[in-house]
């Protein structure tokens, strides 16, 4: 019926499986996968206990929208086995599965993907059809729009459970979902078919802040101190957390945290994984064994029974299950993504695991482009698609929204540059549309913009908009001297420049406690003053500033940021106007020099096979120095960036902007950043590629004269001549 089966993708990954589940658990791991073709799902994972051990695992398998048409019995060629049209779980499962493929149904726009997880414990006899759990991800809310989650017991819940619910649970399911938390989403919601459905499991997503005391508010008896304790125990090991409850004609008393990673696979080859294992087994929640093992584990298989196939092997996430007057108890989430190599760009491609993320760094993947002509009129074809219907680029979802001020400056100022307009004429065109734009953003008196058109104006995005008039040939209109002008409210005594004049307006906005210290916010920043420094009628006054704040090892230290490279190639820059050779300048290099991996990247903890935004002001900082000792570094870098550039002409999302709390006047000593959370304390990429794409562009521009090929030349060489 198929050419293969999940059985044959968990046979070839078999020696990997045995150190961590039994014989006997891999078989019946087996006989489910043989019930399935393995092209129902590109990835799939495993549920194993890490605390107290056991023997059993359990099999889950991730469908998305490109494998849903095989459920809903519409693919031409690939079917389910008949029997499981004639079983009655199957078929609400497809039933589910044709109103999510249909372009008509709510749900078609409201479903991100779906996990089938079967139960695999010894003491079940595994019937002929074996009968999932299901569990159900969300799109994703965008544009700060606050979601709509009353589909999941109009549509969803009907449709799955057949109206077989237990007596008074959608009930409180309909007043969970309603009461929730602004600032809490719903990351999952499912249940285990084939039994009375007694209750709905809810994955919440959101700060720990507002989802622990939601427990109470919705009828929890347990004690939040506890729950507090679960949190403590992951979350300066991971990158945020994942908040389980059971919504039954009760608040179910157990109740699991889930420690999860951005990047799965990198998390793993980074030595986070083996960080947190080691915190486990020292809080007796991990046997040694399962540590050993789990970190083994990770890694790739080619097979070639017919055809080139990858199994790339990776560990998703950890759980601790807190049941009031018993242990703490913990499991693990492990799995694999298995593709033909034809299907996959390089041998990192994407997995995507429970937590529906990246397990491997899709970035890499190498660029088909003959010419690097062609890799820059590519990225500019991006940046000038990506511009929503008005002009606006936008990114970067933050509590305020998404950016499109701070973010159409940061663009444009790429665009406005003669080395942009020479490779694609439109890019002038687009340069001036976005300063049209912001100069007609004219609600704030002080005339200074801001992050979007909601929060106070601040230095750092009037800044960016300012070089963008600069570059456009409007250092002296009436718009850019009242900016000018505005500014001077954000001067320190120190010297630097702060984000926000006064605390009055940001405090305002955020609903800030009048106690609430805005000091971290209202000092002075070096990334800030370092972008202002670009500007020649303030360049000089930040001189003395940016002196006094170079690191000894050679940096400087970002506010907003978690890459020092932004902030240091800045400010090394604005130094080299005025002396191109000063020491401060040699150090920053060399600083460079010292970050770059041998082959051309420069790696961070989200990722360590390299970082597009973080190489490409390493780039910049590289251009300042001595050709003789920078000259091959920088042709490895400019190799490795082109390499990494995507199909549809960006690079991967990598420009990590944080949101420290108003009073941290040092978010460097902070630990405990949440992924993808809108408000203070959290991490945030740049979700549309946008402004990554603009700053490696950037890069690409600056080092024109080192790129493999001669701007007046009427042909490129290859991208092989940078070798």
């Amino acid at each position: 019926m198929w050419l293969f089966s999940l059985e044959n993708s968990l046979q070839a990954i078999a020696p990997h499986l045995l150190p961590l589940i039994a014989p006997d658990a891999l078989e019946r791991l087996q006989a489910i996968g043989r019930c399935f073709p393995d092209a129902l799902t590109y990835s799939y994972g495993f549920e194993a206990r890490l605390h107290p051990a056991e023997p059993t695992v359990d099999f889950a398998i991730h469908i998305t929208p490109t494998e849903r048409d095989i459920l809903a019995g519409l693919h031409p060629t690939i079917k389910l086995p008949d029997v499981f049209q004639q079983h009655p779980v199957w078929q609400r499962i497809r039933q589910f599965c044709l109103e999510w493929a249909d372009p008509s149904s709510e749900l078609h726009y409201q479903v991100n993907d779906l996990w089938l997880e079967f139960d695999a414990h010894q003491s079940q006899n595994l019937p002929d059809v074996p009968v999932p759990g299901l569990f159900v991800s969300p799109v994703p809310p965008q544009g700060g729009i606050v979601p709509d989650y009353t589909w999941i017991w109009r549509k969803a819940l009907p449709l799955l459970c057949d109206n077989d619910m237990a007596e008074g649970v959608e009930l409180n399911v309909i007043q969970c979902i309603q009461n929730l938390p602004t600032q809490v989403g719903i990351f999952q919601f499912g249940f285990m078919f084939g039994r009375k459905i007694e209750a709905v499991r809810f994955c919440l997503s959101g700060s720990p802040i507002q989802m622990i005391p939601h427990l109470n508010q919705l009828g929890w008896q347990g004690s939040l101190q506890e729950i507090e304790r679960l949190f403590a125990l992951l979350y300066s090991y991971c990158d945020g957390a994942i908040l389980d409850i059971d919504v039954g004609s009760l608040i179910y008393p157990r109740i699991g945290v889930e420690g999860i990673y951005i990047s799965r696979y990198l998390s793993c080859v980074n030595g986070q994984w083996a960080s947190l294992l080691n915190h486990l087994v020292e809080q007796n929640l991990c046997e040694p064994f399962m540590r050993d093992a789990l970190l083994k584990y990770v890694g790739y298989t080619v097979n070639k029974p017919l055809h080139q196939r990858i199994y790339i092997r990776g560990l998703s996430h950890v759980k601790l299950l807190y049941q009031p007057g018993k242990p703490l108890s913990s499991k693990v989430y492990f799995g694999v993504m298995h593709k033909p190599i034809s299907a996959s760009p390089t041998l990192s491609a994407g997995l995507q695991t429970r937590a529906g993320t990246s397990l491997a760094n899709s970035a890499a993947v190498a660029s088909p482009r003959a010419t690097v002509t062609q890799s820059l009129q590519a990225a500019i074809t991006f940046l000038l698609t990506s511009r929503d219907s008005q002009g606006w680029w936008t990114d970067f979802h933050l509590g305020a929204g998404l950016s499109d001020e701070w973010v159409t400056g940061y663009v444009g100022t790429t665009l406005a540059s003669d080395s942009a307009i020479a490779v694609n004429a439109q890019a002038l065109d687009a340069a001036q549309t976005a300063w049209t734009l912001l100069q007609a953003r004219r609600h704030r008196i002080t005339g200074l913009w801001g992050f979007n058109r909601f929060p106070p104006g601040d230095a750092d995005s009037t800044g960016w908009v300012l070089q963008l008039a600069h570059g456009l040939g409007e250092p002296q209109s009436e718009r850019v001297q009242q900016a000018l002008q505005s500014l001077r409210e954000h001067w320190r005594s120190n010297g630097g420049v702060s984000t926000y004049g006064s605390a009055s307006p940001i405090r305002s906005f955020i609903y800030a406690a009048p106690e609430q210290s805005m000091e971290g916010w209202c000092g002075s920043h070096v990334c800030v003053s370092a972008a202002l420094a670009a500007l020649p009628e303030v360049r000089d006054q930040l001189l003395d500033y940016l002196r006094s704040t170079q690191n000894s090892e050679g940096s400087w230290s970002a506010y907003w940021w978690h890459d020092p490279e932004y902030s240091t190639a800045l400010a090394a820059e604005a130094l080299a106007v005025s002396d191109e050779s000063s020491e401060a300048i040699a150090n920053a290099v060399q600083w460079a020099l010292q970050r770059l991996s041998p082959t051309g990247f420069i790696a961070t903890n989200d990722h360590p096979l390299g970082s597009p935004f973080a190489t490409a002001w390493g780039l910049r900082l590289l251009l300042l120095g001595k050709p003789e000792q920078t000259e091959t570094a920088i042709a490895a870098v400019i190799r490795w960036l082109l390499n990494q550039q995507q199909l549809d002409g960006s690079w991967e999302s990598s420009a990590r902007l944080r949101v420290p709390f108003p009073d941290d006047l040092d978010p460097n000593q902070f630990d405990r950043w949440v992924y993808h959370d809108k408000i203070e304390g959290s991490l945030n990429f740049d979700q549309h590629h946008v402004f990554t794409t603009a700053t490696v562009l950037q890069a690409l521009f600056k080092a024109k004269s080192h790129l493999p090929f001669n701007a007046d030349a009427e042909s490129d060489r290859p991208l092989t001549a940078v070798d």
